[in-house]
């Protein structure tokens, strides 16, 4: 079988997350277009809003049965046939001109696409086993590239008068390169051999106190941060009197943050630990959160959305990175189960904000959230712990006895 060098699949897996970064954020980007279109055929918003969940269950479905096709087909297979079908998906959508094929066109569009991050993922943990933190770090941080840039140039390209669908069949003709490059490079040990002789049980590991943990984590990452980038427009203009366009740009300065956290903890998290990592992150949010939600002063808020990204930032490619040390033949699983707690965390937590700060305000709903922040620090603690229990890479015990 052929086989190719942990520097071929980690650059892979950084062009493939950096055009995820790009694809996560295509639909919401022409999401105005889409509902011009249709709301002028009669269809009604509460229709359209059937896109949501639509991409919730897809995103859901996608990643559960990614994580386990992953481990039994290989991470190079599983990669090039979710760039196939999501370069498919995306031109069924760009091509029908009927309302309910585009919507299963759009939820197969957040399951493939949810598949072949999750491929992508496994990729690069099994790429780089003696610095899985330093890679799926950069791998997120390349995301959030992706998807700051990509917003701008599709407003750019409608505004020109480019139709969604041109968009759509853009992004189809990327990922139908992008398959046949990972097809082109793709090989790998045979999984099956490498699962016999090491894998955990699925169901076991599902029941697993570090996983559990690690859940967690990942469902507190994306719920705090879905709740304040959902919300966080808003809030400003109501309690702090911003424009639209200064609202807004705190989802901008979010990204940024996330960015720049993931690449400082790429640079640092081999040398500190894991939990070591986890746990600095988690006192960060603690500490910084806060300032969000309890001043009423607009700069002392945009410093607090700034800290809040950065802290969250390495939480869950740090989980992702400590899971795949845990289980390193069940990679695929652990990417995928991770990213479903991601999915749960971005529909839940903004769900309850919103109803609270209906019934009381965005303060109050945002300052309920911190429940899920203190929990943090406790399971990093937990995990640093469990970590001495994990032999040390060749790498860590040099960078321990240096």
């Amino acid at each position: 079988m052929k086989t190719i060098s942990a520097r071929t699949q980690t650059i892979l897996g950084l062009i493939g997350y950096l055009f995820i970064g790009t694809a996560a954020v295509l639909i919401p980007s022409v999401m105005p277009s889409i509902t011009n279109e249709f709301t002028a055929t009669g269809l009604t918003l509460a229709a359209i809003s059937l896109i949501f969940p639509a991409r919730a269950v897809g995103g859901l479905l996608g990643n559960l049965l990614a994580g386990i096709g992953s481990d039994r087909l290989g991470r190079g297979r599983l990669v090039w046939l979710a760039a196939l079908l999501l370069a498919t998906s995306l031109a069924l959508a760009a091509w029908t001109g009927q309302w309910w094929p585009l919507l299963i066109a759009i939820a197969a569009i957040s399951g493939t696409q949810g598949a072949l991050s999750t491929g992508i993922n496994a990729l690069v943990a099994d790429a780089n086993p003696e610095t899985r933190a330093r890679a799926l770090n950069s791998l997120h941080g390349v995301y959030g590239i992706g998807a700051a840039i990509s917003p701008l140039v599709i407003g750019a390209l409608l505004q020109d008068g480019l139709a969604w669908r041109w968009a759509l069949g853009g992004s189809a003709l990327i990922w139908l390169l992008y398959a046949v490059a990972a097809w082109w490079y793709s090989g790998e040990s045979d999984p099956h051999e490498v699962k016999a002789k090491t894998a955990t049980p699925f169901w076991r590991m599902l029941r697993h106190g570090p996983f559990l943990a690690l859940f967690f984590i990942a469902f507190a990452y994306n719920g705090v941060a879905w709740s304040l980038l959902g919300w966080i427009a808003l809030f400003m203009q109501q309690s702090a009197g911003f424009s639209t366009v200064l609202s807004l740009s705190m989802i901008s300065v979010f990204y940024v943050a996330l960015t720049v956290g993931r690449f400082l903890c790429a640079a640092f998290a081999e040398r500190a630990g894991y939990g070591r990592t986890l746990f600095v992150l988690a006192i960060g949010i603690a500490i910084t959160y806060p300032l969000v939600v309890l001043s009423a002063n607009p700069l002392v808020v945009a410093v607090g959305v700034f800290l809040t990204g950065l802290s969250l930032s390495g939480l869950f490619p740090m989980a992702l990175a400590f899971g795949t040390r845990l289980y390193p033949a069940q990679a695929g699983a652990v990417s995928g189960v991770l990213s479903i707690a991601m999915t749960f965390g971005s529909m839940v937590p903004p769900l309850w904000t919103g109803i609270i700060a209906d019934r009381w305000s965005f303060q109050t709903a945002l300052g309920v959230n911190y429940v899920m922040v203190l929990p943090l620090i406790f399971i990093a603690l937990y995990l640093r712990w469990q970590e001495k229990g994990i032999v040390p890479s060749p790498q860590q015990a040099q960078v321990g006895s240096s």
